[in-house]
């Protein structure tokens, strides 16, 4: 039988499956103050449920990775990736204020190497999603990142969803990425079960095939106001 305590401390393997087109996905996570309480609890609940949702269907487990960027005036890889199977559980914290450029940034530069690494290792990956959950606006100039964001989307290098929360300002958003939701009040399991639903759309097609996305449910649509 193997032992438990050399189970626990096992390193989690670098990727499953390696002979699988694979799938990157990066959430990029505003854990400034105006996060503090409820928000930033259903935030945590939500991510971590989504692992769990996930991995119950074993196609789109074995061919999902996952890393977490948490913001506030600076920013950190709380998880850097691993199948989405061996996630840490996230205990996130509200502090600080919100800047986009740094965190945006580093999430680019791991997609482009995730995408390198699935190449090196055989397989055509999927396009890198990048997820960025927000409830506020940035205090630094976000132009140049947002010139980065475009043209990696341009040249199908990336996608970059981003998910308002609350009084968000959705001009910085869309300076970013056409695609924006908004979700009303702190309740994230809608966009949880959608970003779900949505790998598993990916799973079942072939690198470069458009996936047919599920429709938005619950409290999140997408913004179409006029800015």
């Amino acid at each position: 039988m193997e032992n438990l305590e050399q189970k626990r401390f096992t390193a989690p393997p670098v990727i499953v499956n390696a002979g699988e087109s694979h799938m990157a996905l990066i959430f990029v996570l505003d854990v400034s103050l105006s996060m503090q309480g409820q928000a930033i609890r259903q935030l945590n609940e939500g991510l971590n449920r989504f692992k769990a949702e996930v991995c119950q269907d074993r196609q789109t487990r074995d061919i999902l990775d996952v890393a977490v960027i948490a913001f506030n005036d600076n920013f950190s890889v709380v998880q850097d990736f691993v199948p989405v199977e061996y996630m840490d559980v996230v205990q996130l914290e509200a502090d600080g204020m919100t800047q986009f450029t740094a965190p945006i940034r580093e999430a680019l530069k791991m997609a482009d190497e995730r995408s390198r690494f699935y190449r090196r290792s055989g397989t055509e990956p999927y396009k890198p999603w990048i997820l960025l959950v927000t409830d506020g606006e940035p205090l630094d100039n976000i132009q140049a990142v947002a010139r980065e964001v475009r043209l990696m989307q341009d040249e199908e290098k990336v996608r970059l969803i981003a998910l308002g929360v609350g009084d968000f300002n959705p001009k910085p958003l869309k300076e970013i990425t056409d695609v924006v939701f908004r979700m009303e009040g702190t309740d994230f399991s809608a966009f949880f079960n959608w970003v779900g639903k949505s790998m598993r759309s990916v799973s079942i097609t072939a690198p470069g095939e458009k996936p047919p996305l599920p429709p938005l449910e619950g409290n999140v649509y997408r913004d179409v106001s006029d800015i």
